[in-house]
């Protein structure tokens, strides 16, 4: 049975005592069914978006999302969204349907999702509902698409790109004919928003995984990355920055995917002075504890913590890995005003 938390319990609840259905469903069944602690809780219903308001009462909610039947209540110890029922729908832009669609049947919603390991439902009490076998798939380990692979990545080409990240992350093979989709549709990546292929390319990278699956399909990535990057990341810490920079060591202007990506300023200058050689670990640094001690600083924490800010110093850029330039730091006045 999912041990599902209090405060969703309480969201269920009120739901429910509205005369609603209401159940956990995707991705954190999944991962209760995994052994893992889900990230976050997400609830679908039978009640429309007004009529979850309704049930809610006095406890907070944010409409973002409202037009697609999402109301994110806001539970206190952390937020739950709330979703109506829908139905499949067309998808013109291979990103999102046309219009929506309620329903009032919770296949109806299961039967739209993409991987059968995310088209379960969950409840405390009632236990799981899972018409399209996804707690099999997690058994075998596999990622399978609900329905038809072709019509799923068509509809929403992120999902090849969530396909290989959960690859990744999970270890999972993917199922021969989802397998086989992707390559046939691997060109819609390119209608993907940088900002969306930034979020799931750091999940992928981050995973124990990524290695593996960087090789194994290199083909269908090859659509977003056409320069010659390197699938040879498991040797480095799963920091997404510093996996980037595996990524890209090989590509002749790596400054140029990072702009493509549209990586924020902070973070692109992380992933080149990780390009340049700059320290991955402390024992990279240009200076150690013993050199703090030899200034004046008492043993103890503190040490650690200075060495740190000194390091995220030259991962972002500010600082040069160089001894004198670190001791500067240090002998600075405003270091010496920090303690």
């Amino acid at each position: 049975m999912m041990r599902v938390p209090d405060y969703v319990q309480k969201v269920l609840g009120k739901l429910e005592a509205a005369g609603h259905e209401a159940w956990c469903v995707g991705g954190c069944v999944r991962d209760s069914l995994l052994g893992r602690t889900p990230a976050d809780w997400d609830v679908c219903t039978s009640a429309l978006p007004e009529e979850t308001k309704a049930a809610l009462g006095e406890m907070p909610t944010a409409e973002i999302g409202a037009g697609y039947g999402t109301i994110t209540a806001l539970a206190g110890e952390g937020p739950v969204e709330i979703t109506t029922f829908r139905k499949e729908g067309a998808y013109s832009d291979h990103r999102r349907p046309d219009r929506v669609a309620f329903s009032q049947n919770l296949e109806d919603d299961l039967l739209r999702r993409d991987f059968t390991i995310n088209a379960m439902a969950g409840h405390p009490r009632r236990g799981l509902r899972d018409p399209l076998g996804g707690q099999e798939d997690l058994h075998r380990k596999c990622l399978r698409c609900v329905g038809d692979p072709l019509r799923r990545f068509d509809e929403d080409a992120l999902r090849i790109l969530r396909c290989l990240r959960f690859a990744a992350v999970l270890g999972f093979e993917v199922e021969e004919s989802t397998e086989s989709a992707l390559y046939r549709l691997a060109d819609l990546l390119k209608t993907v928003s940088a900002e969306r292929v930034l979020g799931e390319m750091d999940k992928l990278l981050a995973g124990a995984y990524a290695e593996e699956i960087l090789k194994r399909y290199a083909d269908v990535l090859g659509r977003l990355f056409p320069e010659r990057i390197c699938a040879d990341v498991a040797s480095v810490p799963p920091e997404p920055d510093a996996r980037w920079a595996a990524l890209l060591k090989n590509v002749p202007a790596p400054e140029e995917v990072l702009a493509r990506l549209r990586f924020p300023k902070r973070r692109q200058k992380t992933v080149l002075a990780h390009l340049a050689g700059d320290p991955l670990t402390l024992s990279q640094l240009q200076i150690k504890g013993r050199d703090l001690l030899e200034l004046g600083y008492a043993p103890g924490p503190r040490v650690g913590e200075v060495l740190h800010i000194l390091l995220r110093d030259v991962q972002n850029g500010v600082l040069p890995n160089e001894r004198s330039a670190l001791l500067g730091a240090l002998c600075s006045p405003q270091a010496k005003a920090d303690g």
